[in-house]
């Protein structure tokens, strides 16, 4: 059993906290002993005094070192072991997570001294005390606070007290990074969206998006612990690599929204397409007459065209129909991995000024959620095999190639396209 004994002048307050929740079950399991003491009981002064006016003038008072010696020699004497004792002190070492590791590992049985006023005696630090703890470059009115935070840190690492050892290993600061975002139910909340990567069930891609955000964090918010972080892997490389060039594209605006098209977009839509298409025309996909502002009014008339909006303005489009697509019965190399319904996606774009600011993997999360939500099982897309961002955009988003298609084009356009599919599992 791990054992904690507080000396303080707030017992009640201190116990109270430490016996709730997490800690408190665990001293019901008798994993843990977390024990407080009130200093005033043992001093002789009938007032019950601890304290006196500082040798040498000064504002305030002192922690009397006889109250606190016989205080700390009645707990210690109740152990065949000394106990390691801890003063919290703003003038202490800053507590870290290592400190933590250290006390719960190599230690069974903590004194936490909670100083007050202006602080404790030094001729009790100095013959009880092993080391000066603080939570870091600020004063609190006590060390209450302190060492309930020590404690808490301590205690939830001591075996047992947690379900597993995964439940703090992948936390803030356990091997120098701080932890990753967390996110819960429901997929979409006030327009913003999980990311894509935790949805797709693929356990490698959910480590991968984590390490790759735990890095991103530390980086901008503690650059002192990034500088120390040993990134030599050929993974961590190629995940410094990917944040180096995700960096230099403008921030998306939150929130994203997809939602159904209107008549009121198409002008944006239009600017958006002429983008596209002087990237897509050179390599064949699409050609001066296809996709139009007809296509797209068609689409929007079947409700099947949708527009992402950053910030309330459009920042790409795509359509998706349940109607199956009559190329796709004539699939060479390959087959479809079903025959049951499935959704495809056509006239897809992003504005460029939002390409590689992570729009397009909103816009593969969008297809998904559209997709279940109309009950279907897989998703289907074609793409010219030279157009490399549809390319990799599919593969990361989770699709799997399946064969080659012919799809109708005017010549002298290349009519042959890859085809892809993905499967849908319900949440």
């Amino acid at each position: 059993m791990y054992h904690i004994d507080i000396m303080t002048l707030f017992p009640d307050t201190v116990g109270d906290v430490l016996s709730e929740s997490i800690l408190g079950r665990a001293q019901e399991r008798d994993l843990l002993r977390i024990n407080t003491h009130q200093i005033r009981d043992y001093t002789l002064n009938k007032q019950k005094q601890v304290d006196n006016y500082p040798y040498g003038g000064g504002h305030g008072a002192v922690l009397q070192a006889d109250p606190l010696y016989q205080c700390w020699d009645h707990i210690c004497r109740q152990y065949e072991k000394r106990p390691h004792t801890i003063c919290l002190s703003p003038c202490g070492k800053t507590f870290t997570q290592t400190d933590a590791k250290r006390l719960a590992w190599e230690h069974d049985h903590l004194i936490l001294v909670c100083g007050h006023y202006e602080g404790l005696d030094q001729r009790f630090i100095d013959e009880c005390v092993d080391e000066e703890i603080s939570l870091g470059d600020f004063v609190l009115t006590g060390g209450e606070i302190a060492a309930m935070a020590v404690a808490d840190a301590v205690c939830r690492l001591v075996p047992g007290v947690l379900s597993d050892s995964e439940c703090f290993q992948n936390e803030s600061h356990w091997d120098g990074l701080l932890e990753y975002p967390q996110y819960s139910r429901p997929e979409v909340w006030h327009g913003r969206a999980v990311p894509h990567e935790l949805l797709t069930g693929n356990h490698a891609k959910v480590e991968r998006w984590r390490r790759k955000q735990s890095l991103l964090r530390t980086r901008q918010r503690r650059p002192d612990l990034y500088e120390k972080l040993d990134l030599s892997s050929k993974a961590d490389q190629k995940l410094l690599a990917e944040l180096e060039w995700e960096l230099s594209r403008p921030p998306l605006p939150q929130p994203v929204e997809c939602r159904p098209a209107r008549e009121d977009d198409l002008d944006a839509m239009e600017a958006i397409l002429a983008q596209a298409k002087a990237a897509l025309i050179p390599i064949g996909q699409w050609n001066e007459f296809y996709p139009a502002r007809e296509d797209f009014v068609a689409d929007m008339v079947r409700g099947e065209c949708h527009v992402l909006t950053c910030g309330g303005q459009v920042g790409g489009f795509f359509t998706l129909t349940a109607q199956p697509e009559p190329s796709y019965d004539a699939i060479t190399d390959g087959k479809w991995s079903s025959d049951g319904p499935y959704a495809v996606i056509h006239r897809c774009a992003v504005a460029e000024q939002w390409r590689g600011s992570g729009l397009a993997g909103e816009m593969a999360a969008a297809w998904e959620k559209l997709a279940r939500g109309m009950g279907l099982g897989w998703l289907r897309v074609d793409t010219h095999r030279k157009n490399k961002p549809m390319l990799g955009l599919l593969r990361k988003s989770g699709f799997q190639y399946r064969g080659n298609v012919l799809v109708d084009v005017p010549p002298p356009h290349d009519p042959r396209r890859v085809a892809y599919e993905k499967r849908l599992k319900s949440l």
